[in-house]
Formats: C-alpha cells, structure tokens, sequence
C-alpha cells in the first residue's frame, strides 16, 4: 500500500458511505483512480467490506491495550495515516511529554493483538513503543456497579 491507499482507507474508515467523487475530491485524484483503488483493496484482501460501525463496538473485542509511540522528527502526519488505515487502533490521541502518541487498540484474540503491535512497531518514523493490556475496567460507561 502506498500514501493514496492509506489515506483512502483513512477517509473510508471515518465515512465507508461517502461517494467515489467525494473521495476523488478529497485526495486531489480521478474519480477513475478512486475506483481502481478500491477494487484493488477488495481484490487483495485489504478491505473485507463496508459495514456500519456502531459506537459500542469496541467492546466486543477482548483484547484492548494502550500503546505509546515516539515518533522520530516530522514524521507524525504520515505515521498517523498509516495507524488510521489499521482497523485495530480505534483511537489515536496526540500527547506531551516522553510519549508523541497514545492509541487505543483492540483486536479479536492476542494473535491478532501481536501482529498488530508488530505492523504498528514496523511503521517508518516510530522509533519507541510500550503497550500495556488492559485488564479488566473498573469504571467506564460499560461498567455497572456491583449489586
């Protein structure tokens, strides 16, 4: 996947209902370009398929960690378009101090948490990571007080 196809999925896992032209519009390409990038990402497995994301979503998946990332020099936009395109990191958030971003991730099963952390520990211009597994929630909107 090259920058395009990163930002495509990027704007496509924000709106999957938005029009080709829109899309076209927004990447500063073809309409045509738009649509053969598409059907390549079907065709290579890349994108699965379009679906409505609700906002409790999120809590079907067992497995959740917060990562922390340090980003080397100018690179924070284009790793953001890279962790955008991963369907595991459901939130990314900017921060000071040691840390230049913190994610929210949340996978299926640890395979699928490890091969995540290991793409998200690939991507070029992130030179530190430490994650740690959230273990169970004590206070949040889907805990209910114990009766």
């Amino acid at each position: 996947m090259d920058d395009l196809d990163l930002r495509l999925i990027s704007l496509l896992r924000h709106d999957g209902r938005r029009s080709v032209s829109d899309l076209a519009g927004d990447l500063k390409v073809s309409r045509a370009t738009v649509r053969a990038r598409m059907e390549k990402l079907q065709v290579t497995g890349e994108i699965l398929g379009f679906t409505a994301v609700l906002r409790d979503d999120w809590r079907d998946l067992p497995i959740r960690a917060i990562t922390l990332l340090v980003v080397a020099g100018h690179n924070t936009d284009p790793v953001i378009r890279s962790l955008s395109a991963m369907t595991e990191v459901r939130a990314i958030h900017s921060t000071n101090g040691k840390w230049d971003l913190v994610l929210d991730v949340a996978t299926r099963d640890l395979a699928a948490f490890d091969d995540a952390l290991n793409r998200i520990r690939l991507i070029e211009g992130i030179t530190g990571s430490e994650t740690n597994l959230l273990l169970n929630t004590r206070k949040g909107p889907a805990v209910l007080p114990s009766q």
